[in-house]
């Protein structure tokens, strides 16, 4: 049996019998759990190996939201909405009908990944047209985030914010790519 001379944590309390807590701060005294007893520094079983771990899906990220500048560091933020980010990249929607417009977004933001594009701009249009007398907003726009946030997209961007006046304004989104992988 091992005398109080080889336990660490006897030491350890023994050195420090004299010491007080700092101001403000409690004492905390570190206690054996109840009903364990510790072995002897010579016996101290082997640590038994981790269990596999089951393939768990990773959580999805949160929804992007380019109204409140998802997913984005408040100094990237910051740069965007003053325009001071120069878009590597850009596609234009205009014209385009749904499915043409989201298959061209997909592909580009594939091609703006692969080939190391950090912020994309892409213009939606504003889409406002009289309709009864009344402002409409465009189909594209409105569609806009539900791509973004398709799974295949998702995985390949990490922000999006609506892009500076100079960029196309509220007819315009600027897209952050995640580097390749």
């Amino acid at each position: 049996m091992a005398s109080d001379d080889d336990d660490p944590a006897a030491l350890f309390r023994a050195a420090m019998k004299d010491a007080r807590p700092l101001k403000g701060r409690g004492r905390r005294v570190e206690r054996p759990l109840p009903g364990r007893v510790r072995p002897p520094a010579s016996e101290k079983p082997r640590p038994a190996a981790p269990p596999p771990r089951a393939a768990t899906a990773r959580p999805s990220p949160p929804a992007l939201d380019p109204a409140g500048a998802t997913g984005l560091d408040r100094a990237t933020a910051d740069r965007l909405r003053r325009g001071r980010l120069i878009p590597d990249a850009r596609l234009d929607l205009h014209g385009l009908t749904l499915a043409e417009a989201e298959r061209a977004l997909s592909r580009f933001l594939e091609r703006a990944q692969a080939t190391g594009c950090r912020v994309v701009l892409v213009i939606t249009g504003k889409g406002q047209r009289a309709q009864e007398g009344r402002p409409a907003g465009g189909r594209i726009r409105a569609e806009f985030p539900h791509w973004l946030n398709r799974p295949s997209n998702r995985a390949r961007i990490y922000g999006v914010r609506a892009a500076h006046a100079r960029h196309g304004g509220g007819g315009a989104f600027y897209v952050m790519v995640k580097r390749p992988r």
